[in-house]
């Protein structure tokens, strides 16, 4: 087979992936290239690349031309290389490993050179995904740093890696990463075509494009997810979803997402499953503590007192003794002072957070209820609904969920819990009628896919279920077999 052809077909096996770089060598007076040189400059030592390999090639080449001594292997090379046969998967398996590859007209091999650069520094944790257990690295600004730790993650030449050009000025790098057979297409060309086009100056931050390409653009709940953790993102990858990377950024997006995915961490899986089951169920009854805590306070104190015990209403109807307003008032005063609190703590320096927090919480609340501005049973109410609020992995659906209840708090004033049920009725629809890129929001729960909704939902099963591949997100990936070999199952 010719160099050409031969060069070519690797490129077409490989998807063409934008961080494949090819260097033809000729020799001087030929038209035709009599070697390639081929690498994957995302984790190849790109400088000894060129001063190990490129270079001496060149110039010996150049040498023996000018004294018409023909071209053979050159004899020069200061770092060692294997044989690799010219076939696909070897070629692959090759460049997956760092190393370039070294290609001559009418030869029957190839030479693999290890130059690997896996772009090693200091270990840095994740300042806004912190685990326990796992991984510590964390994305940077550099793309091609980033593309890297996918690839020492999976070695696969199913990996698609594609390349954008985003943004009129600054000409932004956006890589699309998915892996083949297993990506929903129908949501990747989607995807692709509205990422084409986007037409804006700048790419500050891959947020930025989400916003934009986004089917709901004006929702207070995130239709992607946002990530700075490389095992996170190739989890999603082997679940059949795809990511957006860009230059300059370390935060990459996930799509399609659903709510179900935004309430899982990193710990549940390296967790035992039934750990990892109890903490899930912790962050829901958190969000049901945010959602209905307050409006349930002003709809048991002011228009349903009947239902509860009478002792318990002379309780909370004692800790109020003294404050000048309406319960409602209470509720809205304490929530707003609870959102400033928030922002205050993210924006300040991280020296003065935890003062700020200190002073906002524990010294002006109990002034305030000393002074009956507030009531002590609603101190501990607006901290169990800030708490409760924490517990949401993601910020965002956090804030979004925060937001719903102050409509709920709206609803009870007038009604009570009639208008708590009808609100959450409504929050509820609302969610219904959301997709990311063809996919339920709310999917696997109104998709009626219970394997993937008590295999990695509700629950995070043991290791053993984790075998097949979950069909919510892309159905080219359901049921497939992940590799886990099923004699060693009952290991985990």
């Amino acid at each position: 087979m010719k160099l050409q052809q031969t060069v070519y077909a690797l490129v077409r096996d490989l998807g063409r992936p934008a961080d494949l770089k090819i260097d033809w060598v000729r020799i001087p007076g030929q038209e035709e290239p009599q070697a390639a040189v081929i690498a994957l400059e995302s984790i190849t030592d790109r400088n000894l690349l060129y001063t190990k390999l490129i270079d001496p090639i060149q110039n010996e080449w150049v040498s023996k031309a000018s004294q018409n001594q023909g071209h053979s292997l050159p004899g020069t090379l200061s770092v060692n290389g294997r044989a690799v046969p010219l076939s696909s998967d070897a070629m692959a398996a090759a460049l997956f490993e760092g190393e370039a590859l070294f290609l001559m007209h009418n030869r029957s091999e190839a030479i693999a050179v290890a130059m690997p650069n896996w772009n090693n520094r200091s270990v840095s944790e994740p300042e806004r995904e912190s685990t326990l257990i796992g991984p510590k690295d964390t994305f940077i600004e550099d793309l091609f740093v980033n593309i890297s730790m996918i690839r020492r993650r999976i070695r696969d030449k199913a990996l698609s890696v594609e390349e954008f050009i985003i943004g009129q000025s600054s000409k932004s790098k956006v890589m699309i990463l998915s892996m083949r057979g297993l990506v929903n297409e129908k949501a990747l060309e989607e995807f692709r075509q509205r990422l084409s086009a986007i037409r804006m100056d700048e790419v500050l931050d891959t947020t930025q494009i989400a916003y934009l390409v986004v089917d709901q653009k004006y929702t207070p709940f995130p239709m992607f997810q946002a990530t700075e953790r490389p095992d996170k993102a190739v989890s999603a990858l082997m679940e059949g979803r795809f990511i957006v990377i860009s230059d300059t950024t370390p935060t990459v997006l996930i799509l399609p997402v659903t709510m179900t995915c935004l309430y899982e961490t990193s710990d549940d899986y390296y967790f035992p499953s039934i750990s990892g089951t109890f903490l899930r169920w912790v962050r829901l009854i958190g969000l049901a503590i945010t959602l209905f805590l307050p409006a349930l306070y002003i709809a048991i104190t002011s228009i349903n007192q009947d239902m509860f015990r009478i002792q318990f209403m002379l309780a909370v109807g004692a800790s109020r003794e003294g404050v000048p307003y309406p319960v409602y008032v209470e509720v809205v005063i304490m929530l707003i002072l609870i959102e400033l609190i928030n922002e205050a703590t993210v924006r300040l320096p991280k020296t003065i957070g935890g003062t700020a927090t200190i002073v906002g919480g524990l010294i002006i609340g109990t002034a305030a209820a000393q002074s009956h501005l507030i009531s002590y049973i609603m101190i501990v109410i607006t901290a169990t609904t800030a708490i409760g609020s924490y517990t949401a992995p993601n910020y965002m659906v956090g804030l979004a969920w925060r937001l719903c209840s102050f409509a709920l708090v709206l609803l009870a004033i007038p009604w009570g819990l009639y208008g708590i049920v009808v609100g959450a009725g409504l929050i509820g629809m609302y969610l219904c009628s959301l997709e990311s890129f063809g996919i339920p929001y709310t999917a696997p729960f109104s998709t009626f896919r219970y394997r993937d909704l008590f295999r990695d939902g509700l629950t995070r099963a043991a290791y053993r279920a984790f075998s097949a591949k979950p069909s919510t997100y892309s159905p080219q990936a359901g049921g497939k077999q992940s590799g886990l070999d099923a004699s060693k199952e009952d290991q985990f």
